[in-house]
């Protein structure tokens, strides 16, 4: 059993008993653990074969899986009354992680992922795609200060999480310059590679590729 699942368990039943007076069972306690790191059932995360937990100091990005807690707390039978919500308990597993050094990379709570890489990871630093698009942005006139993004799609597989992600870098043509585009369309694939469990990942590694959007262009003399 990883001594890492094992000691978030233990805490959460400390934190309970500590909170409320009561107690919260070995059992129900590894589940919800199991839940936090992704998988359907504690057996499950202890026969992770590849994505051990003890390598979780490797992950630059924790993303707790709040659904499935969801939907494992509302299933597990004779959970005692008073036990934190699922937002807490992940948020208090979190910080244990942190103290005790099993986890150096930062925490995304979300529910709904493919929201939080755009509002949340990509807004923060739009220059991870703007400087990409140097190239394009260089042959026009305009200044570029808005990236909107379309849509995210995400790709779960065994090893990655590939968020494919679509939009435009938007900006506005210099007016003493002869207009060249002020809109260029592009596209990014932001691969995350697993660390440890299923919530686990790297830095991700972006790839994008980017064209002027010349839907605009117009003949001033037509």
């Amino acid at each position: 059993m990883s001594s890492i699942q094992k000691e978030c368990a233990d805490f959460l039943r400390t934190t309970f008993n500590n909170l409320t007076g009561s107690k919260l069972g070995s059992g129900h306690a590894h589940e919800i653990v199991a839940a936090y790191f992704g998988y359907c059932t504690a057996a499950a995360l202890r026969a992770e074969p590849t994505y051990q937990l003890s390598a979780l100091n490797e992950a630059a990005i924790l993303i707790p899986d709040l659904r499935l807690m969801d939907q494992r707390m509302q299933q597990l039978n004779g959970l005692p009354t008073g036990l934190p919500n699922v937002d807490e308990l992940a948020s208090r597993l979190s910080s244990f992680l942190s103290a005790n050094g099993y986890l150096s990379g930062e925490v995304w709570y979300t529910r709904d992922l493919e929201e939080y890489i755009n509002v949340s990871f990509i807004q923060e630093d739009p220059m991870m795609i703007e400087d990409a698009l140097s190239g394009e942005m260089a042959m026009t006139n305009a200044f570029f200060d808005e990236l909107y993004i379309d849509k995210v799609s995400l790709d779960v597989g065994d090893d990655v999480l590939v968020a494919n992600v679509s939009g435009a870098l938007n900006g506005e043509n210099d007016p003493d310059k002869p207009f060249s585009g002020d809109s260029i369309v592009f596209t990014t694939m932001m691969t995350f590679e697993r660390a440890a469990g299923r919530t686990g990942y790297r830095r991700p590694e972006l790839e994008t590729s980017g064209a002027i959007d010349d839907s605009d262009y117009y003949d001033e003399d037509a």
